[in-house]
């Protein structure tokens, strides 16, 4: 699964996790309350529209308009988070909000710093260090990004925490070390593209054979006829390509890469879009 959309769909589990706590919160202090007992927790753009005009210096309300938001409107979203950092500067999930919807519109260095501002003010905020990491990859600070998706681990050690540190580090070429990370996810939960990259990492340690094995083991897993790798998951792409240039398939490789680079322009990860188009350029030398 890509990066990014890992982060998306943890950050929308949080927030619905979220919900219920932040209206019993506001129900303390919402003077409409005693005679709406039986009002149910905001979950609309327009329940909290009526939740803000009933409580308009609540920063939780404006942060969790601005969740909703953020799935169609990120310029919408972050005025909200800003709104509410502004009602309340510790609040450490509006800054980590904040920093995912920059990086949704490729304002990675504003990305960074809210991620360097919720984290400062909640250390154990595992996606403020996953937004960071994320954006830290895009711009190529692969040792960055390393070091946040590490502190993933340590804070929820989840498959895809493992497989985003895995990537980070086989960007790289720090083979034993992803080795360690992707096997790792592998354990936790299986996946298609963690056997690609984990085969191209037994490449870069010289383990033909295990890389043999992986590939196998990932094609098995492929759905004939269909779009069998995540659509969303620009490193799957990537990796599958590498693996198939190993084995001489140079034109499925570059039909890989192509769309590698195709889902990087969607996410602004020019990093990972530049070795793309390095590799298309040595298969056309050829």
């Amino acid at each position: 699964m890509h990066l990014f959309q890992c982060l998306v769909n943890d950050f929308d589990r949080f927030c619905d996790d979220l919900d219920d706590l932040l209206f019993a919160e506001w129900t303390q202090t919402n003077p409409c309350r005693k005679t709406a007992p039986q009002q149910r927790s905001p979950r609309t753009f327009a329940d909290y529209n009526r939740a803000i005009q009933a409580a308009p210096t609540d920063a939780n309300l404006y942060y969790n308009r601005g969740t909703i938001r953020s799935r169609n409107d990120n310029s919408l979203a972050i005025a909200d988070y800003t709104q509410a950092i502004t009602l309340d500067p510790n609040l450490a999930q509006a800054y980590a909000a904040r920093a995912i919807s920059y990086t949704q519109i490729d304002r990675l260095t504003d990305a960074i710093t809210d991620a360097d501002r919720a984290i400062s003010l909640n250390p154990d905020l595992k996606w403020a260090y996953h937004v960071r990491g994320t954006a830290r990859s895009y711009t190529g600070d692969n040792q960055g990004a390393i070091a946040d998706f590490t502190r993933c681990t340590q804070l929820e050690p989840s498959a895809t925490a493992y497989y985003n540190l895995g990537v980070s580090q086989l960007t790289i070429d720090l083979y034993t070390s992803a080795l360690a990370s992707l096997s790792k996810s592998i354990d936790l939960h299986p996946e298609l593209a963690s056997y690609y990259a984990r085969s191209i990492t037994l490449t870069g340690l010289g383990d033909t054979f295990g890389a043999d094995r992986d590939y196998s083991e990932a094609l098995s897993r492929e759905t004939p006829g269909a779009g069998s790798l995540y659509s969303n998951d620009e490193h799957a792409y990537y990796f599958r390509a590498l693996a198939r240039l190993a084995r001489g398939m140079r034109e499925t490789a570059k039909a890989d890469f192509l769309i590698a680079i195709e889902i990087c322009d969607r996410h602004h990860n020019g990093a990972l879009s530049q070795l793309a188009t390095a590799k298309i350029a040595e298969i056309d030398r050829i």
